[in-house]
């Protein structure tokens, strides 16, 4: 079947449109940092609103970190949050903290019965006693944000999702592809002329 010029041309414009489908987030996005290599931190939970905080960190992974640093960038760039943290089968010197509440505005999301702030990991370094490499691209249990029980790597995320940690946080842990990529592809295949 040969399409008419026209229809060739709304064909394009809706398979543009759909590339455009995957950049759209529900998450709400905070960058914070600077420097060449990039890791995410999720915080997610039905009673922070209707939105899921997607943190993206930028920094040099010459200057190894954790994933309480990327906590801690929360608190930097809104002063409205207070963090509860337990250190939970760590030492002074070698702490292994977990988040227990997160403050905002004077209303607290703290762990009560079956509901706590579970913490995933996805790439990395994570575990307890001894952290070992952690799969990108899918979400792993954590066990504690802090070195040297999780070490972020570029690339790396990590999930504190208010639940009873039986399901992984619901923002998949890959970047989302740039939007200005799926614009040109979809202007490319707008603009493509068919040869003869």
């Amino acid at each position: 079947m040969k399409l008419s010029q026209s229809r060739r041309g709304f064909l394009a414009v809706v398979i543009a449109g759909a590339c455009l489908l995957p950049s759209v987030s529900t998450a709400a996005t905070i960058l914070v940092g600077s420097g060449p290599d990039t890791s995410f931190l999720v915080l997610e939970s039905p009673n922070l609103g209707a939105r899921t905080y997607e943190i993206h960190y930028t920094y040099n992974a010459s200057a190894s970190q954790d994933a309480y640093f990327l906590l801690s960038q929360v608190v930097t760039f809104d002063s409205n949050y207070t963090l509860d943290l337990n250190n939970d089968y760590g030492t002074p010197s070698a702490p292994n903290y977990f988040l227990n509440s997160i403050n905002y505005n004077s209303v607290a999301e703290a762990g009560a019965g079956p509901l706590y702030w579970a913490h995933w990991v996805a790439r990395g370094q994570a575990g307890y006693p001894t952290a070992s490499p952690k799969p990108a691209g899918t979400w792993s249990f954590g066990s504690g944000i802090s070195s040297p029980y999780r070490l972020i790597a570029p690339d790396s995320w990590d999930a504190l999702y208010f639940s009873n940690g039986s399901s992984a946080p619901s923002v998949a842990p890959v970047p989302e592809t740039s939007s200005a990529l799926l614009t040109l592809l979809g202007s490319l295949m707008i603009f493509r002329r068919r040869r003869n």
